[in-house]
């Protein structure tokens, strides 16, 4: 096996408390080679070649700037997707965190087990937020895209299956709620999410929702 398929990910943590860095470095090192960082500043001045495909960035660096901060985070690596890890907010604050570019919000006094598993969940294209933060912001989303044509035939296209598991991701129901609901695997669920995205020409996760929440 070549080095590149035992290479780990690599996520940066960006957060200015050193012993909180210190604590997820040695819950996550086994999953990730982890970069420390005490700001934003010092991510833009990393090396080009310590690129992240994860960056977790403390909610007290963006709160006051969040669209210049994140898209900050996104120009210098443009790879990289942002889940806010911080203390426990509102749903208004999730919401804003993934109206301007995370890809969740972490509650920091959760274990560091369920830090790798949202962090995986964020690695493998999802997101991580409550289950009812999904429906706040599609009901708080003003401009909702058009439904074309082609996406309405595209409907007549999917199996039963197929259609239940885009209705679970409309309500906010995640991949493992919607294996335990239907009975199948973890695997079977990314499998058809996959064959849907393709059918119904939908980019992501959300969009799905979005689309299949204007359906009912």
């Amino acid at each position: 096996m070549s080095n590149s398929m035992l290479a780990k990910p690599t996520l940066f943590i960006v957060i200015p408390d050193e012993q909180i860095r210190k604590n997820i470095v040695e819950g996550l090192s086994s999953f990730y080679s982890c970069i420390e960082f005490d700001d934003i500043a010092s991510v833009s001045a990393a090396p080009e070649e310590q690129n992240s495909v994860l960056i977790l960035c403390h909610h007290s660096l963006v709160e006051e700037q969040q669209t210049a901060v994140l898209s900050a985070l996104k120009k210098q690596v443009p790879s990289g997707k942002t889940l806010i890890f911080g203390p426990g907010k509102p749903i208004e604050a999730q919401i804003s965190a993934l109206k301007h570019g995370a890809r969740g919000y972490f509650n920091e006094i959760l274990p560091i087990e369920k830090l790798a598993e949202a962090l995986n969940l964020v690695l493998n294209g999802e997101v991580w937020v409550e289950r009812h933060v999904i429906s706040g912001l599609i009901d708080e989303i003003v401009e909702i895209p058009t439904i074309s044509e082609a996406q309405r035939l595209a409907l007549e296209t999917l199996t039963p299956k197929e259609m239940e598991v885009a209705q679970q991701v409309s309500y906010g129901a995640t991949n493992k709620m919607i294996a335990k609901t239907m009975n199948i695997t973890d695997r079977t669920v990314k499998a058809h999410l996959t064959t849907i995205f393709q059918k119904m020409e939908i980019p992501d996760r959300l969009s799905l929702a979005i689309f299949f929440r204007d359906l009912r």
